[in-house]
């Protein structure tokens, strides 16, 4: 990740090549200890009282909406 960030912090191109075993992946590919992901945008909720993890009828429809699939990364501060 240190190789693929550029100087602001942000990422360009995910595309890496694995010290293991030389295979060609990208950073999002890649299966982290927690969930993990490199995004353009997010999507965030402040509800307290929230099911965590969503239903998966509420991201189903946001992806319909969207036209795109979507990665949960649960966090909490």
């Amino acid at each position: 990740m240190d190789t693929a960030a550029l100087p602001d912090g942000y990422f360009d191109v995910l595309a890496v090549t694995m010290p293991c075993c030389s295979a060609q992946t990208d950073l999002n590919a890649l299966r982290y200890v927690e969930a993990a992901g490199f995004a353009r945008y997010s999507l965030v909720t402040t509800d307290p009282e929230g099911e965590l993890p969503p239903p998966p009828a509420g991201v189903q429809a946001l992806e319909d909406l969207l036209g795109t699939d979507l990665r949960q990364v649960i966090a909490r501060y």
